[in-house]
């Protein structure tokens, strides 16, 4: 068999094979050919921080006053627990909205901060005028909002509420005024 002669064949064999396969290949506006369903969205509740403001939150019995000048003195010797709450009436629970809020709001947020610190604190008061100071918690008051995705990918407001959110953070707060 000459070159030409193999070249003819194998074109004769590949249109063959074309051929006989292209009635195995379904149109594609074939009523046999199977419809990819839409993608849709798996249902999912979310929240979304819509604002913050730090706080503090006041622990009982630590406000001493003193003054006109001179030094004021306070001592932490109680214990003190701060937790985490949400608005009365939310349809949610801390643990809930926990990712969110750790994401969004402070890295040292806690579900409770527990004040048991025995320690002393002084500050030295400016002539004429009176020092304050109280041992608090720093936190913060979040404004969040609970969404739902549906299946059709849209969200679905739900739901605002406030909550309550202590972090670790914590220390005395110093503070003077012309008046006790």
């Amino acid at each position: 068999m000459t070159r030409f002669h193999a070249i003819g064949l194998g074109l004769v064999t590949a249109a063959a094979l074309v051929t006989s396969a292209a009635p195995a290949v379904a149109d594609a506006a074939s009523p046999a050919a199977p419809v990819k369903a839409a993608k849709g969205c798996p249902p999912d509740v979310y929240y979304k921080v819509k604002s913050k403001k730090q706080v503090n939150y006041w622990v009982p019995g630590t406000h001493f006053v003193d003054g006109k000048g001179g030094k004021v003195t306070g001592k932490v010797d109680r214990s003190w627990a701060k937790s985490a709450t949400l608005e009365a009436g939310a349809e949610a629970s801390i643990g809930a909205v926990w990712a969110t809020v750790k994401a969004n709001v402070s890295k040292s947020a806690t579900r409770t901060n527990t004040v048991t610190v025995g320690h002393w604190y002084e500050h030295t008061i400016s002539k004429k005028r009176y020092g304050h100071i109280r041992y608090r918690v720093i936190g913060y008051r979040v404004l969040l909002e609970k969404y739902r995705t549906r299946g059709n990918c849209k969200d679905q407001f739900l739901d605002a509420f406030f909550a309550n959110i202590p972090t670790s953070k914590e220390g005395w707060k110093y503070w003077e005024t012309k008046k006790p």
